[in-house]
């Protein structure tokens, strides 16, 4: 779930992710967890041959037996991102972080440029 709605509602066999603990992944039907995500991707195995993947920026997710609801701020398909502006994000804020001093705006800066390094990796799955 995103503010934009639903990205994905299917069922699927394996999903892996990354939490503010590691690296993780999880199988349907398990105990229950809820984790907090960090700016990274999740990798969903839909069936034998199929997997989808979606550049998730952060948030929580909560696995509950057979269902998992990941709320984040956004998550994107590849083939949704604009790589070059995503490229030229990037690059403006490595640019800013570079001559920025202010603690507070260089955090708000390292976490653009985590979301857009995500985006233009992310983009090269498609």
């Amino acid at each position: 779930m995103t503010p934009e709605g639903i990205k994905v509602e299917e069922d699927v066999e394996y999903a892996e992710f990354k939490s503010v603990e590691g690296g993780m992944g999880t199988l349907t039907n398990r105990l229950p967890i809820i984790v907090k995500l960090r700016i990274a991707p999740v990798r969903v195995k839909k069936s034998e041959n199929e997997y989808e993947v979606l550049a998730v920026h952060g948030g929580v997710l909560n696995m509950s037996g057979d269902e998992m609801t990941i709320v984040t701020t956004a998550a994107e398909r590849p083939e949704d991102i604009d790589v070059e502006a995503a490229r030229r994000a990037l690059e403006r804020a490595q640019e800013e972080l570079r001559i920025t001093e202010d603690k507070f705006k260089r955090m708000k800066l390292e976490t653009r440029i985590q979301k857009n390094l995500l985006r233009v990796n992310i983009s090269k799955e498609r």
